[in-house]
């Protein structure tokens, strides 16, 4: 099975294989903080009445009922940045964790009339520091370029 988290060498290889799909880009240099970064995504998702919380973020991402788009792709630029002036270093552990946790539950939701079933993708632009800080949190991950279409 794929894992939760894809790691891709550039935009084009995100978009050939993603191309019909919603993609929300995380800028990090635009995410230094966690604030920032709650900032933009509730932004890029317009996510209704956000609480800039890690809870508030699982809650949302966990719902995605307001996007008509089946599957979200969440796609993270210039990760050598992205919640690098986070004073507790930790936060972007719970983050990536968080993230991971909300790609595989929705793997797991039955379509029912109640929830229409969504599918997020996790792609980080490749980085020293992105693989460094997953590999921390045992969290898998696999290169874009070595998926199967």
């Amino acid at each position: 099975m794929t894992p939760n988290i894809l790691i891709c060498q550039s935009e084009r290889e995100l978009e050939v294989r993603y191309a019909t799909d919603f993609i929300a880009h995380i800028d990090g240099k635009k995410a230094l903080t966690l604030r920032q970064f709650y900032e933009e995504i509730a932004e890029l998702l317009e996510i209704p009445d956000f609480g800039f919380t890690l809870d508030a973020l699982n809650d949302s991402l966990n719902d995605l009922q307001w996007l008509e788009d089946e599957r979200i792709i969440l796609y993270f630029t210039n990760t050598t940045d992205l919640i690098s002036h986070e004073r507790d270093p930790a936060k972007f552990g719970s983050l990536l964790n968080i993230l991971d946790a909300i790609a595989e539950d929705w793997k797991w939701v039955e379509e029912d009339e109640s929830l229409a079933k969504k599918e997020i993708v996790v792609v980080f632009e490749d980085s020293p520091r992105i693989q460094k800080m997953l590999e921390k949190e045992n969290i898998d991950y696999a290169f874009m370029s070595e998926l199967n279409n």
